[in-house]
């Protein structure tokens, strides 16, 4: 049976080796903000705050990561929203790209993820999450992969080892895989915004 086709964005599954339990920190995204966001998106930072909170917005491929959008604060005005609508104010937790590996879905479009790109460095492309959800279609540029020497968004630690995912073969499109970001903005000496 093939991999089905059901972008998540990022999932966190570990960090830094030790398995992932939880862990996030309260941010907000400010209503100046346009773009909806979805729980699995990675986000940066926006250079402000509100409440003493630090406000963050949607990444698209290129930024630096602050972390992955894990959960939303109930929405007084709209219990029913599972993500963040565009242009309103919305708390969220993040967990932190710092140190974290997540799990991704490959958009395997034209070209699949390999096994032997492993190790290799890939961007991340943005689609339109789920409203119904409030899940993340972001996934890992396939077309991407196979780069050493270009520090692109991520870098593929492994291909996740599980029955469901289809690792070669035919309907071996769609994998999931394990992945870190290169360019964590909370990692030491770097720059804000």
């Amino acid at each position: 049976m093939a991999n089905a086709d059901s972008p998540f964005g990022f999932r966190p599954i570990n960090r830094d080796g030790s398995p992932y339990n939880g862990a996030t920190f309260r941010a907000v995204f400010a209503t100046g903000d346009g773009t909806a966001t979805f729980i699995g998106d990675a986000v940066k930072l926006a250079g402000t705050s509100i409440e003493g909170y630090p406000t963050i917005a949607q990444c698209v491929a290129g930024d630096p990561v602050l972390g992955v959008v894990t959960s939303f604060e109930a929405n007084p005005s709209s219990l029913g929203d599972q993500y963040r609508k565009a242009s309103t104010q919305r708390f969220c937790q993040v967990a932190s790209a710092n140190d974290g590996y997540f799990e991704v879905q490959c958009d395997d479009d034209s070209t699949a993820t390999a096994i032997t790109d492993v190790g290799l460095n890939a961007n991340f492309v943005v689609g339109s999450g789920d409203t119904a959800y409030g899940v993340s279609a972001m996934e890992l540029d396939s077309d991407s992969t196979g780069v050493t020497t270009v520090p692109l968004d991520l870098q593929i630690v492994a291909l996740v080892d599980r029955p469901d995912n289809l690792l070669s073969g035919t309907g071996s499109t769609n994998k999931n895989a394990i992945v870190r970001f290169n360019d964590p903005q909370g990692k030491p000496a770097r720059t804000a915004v």
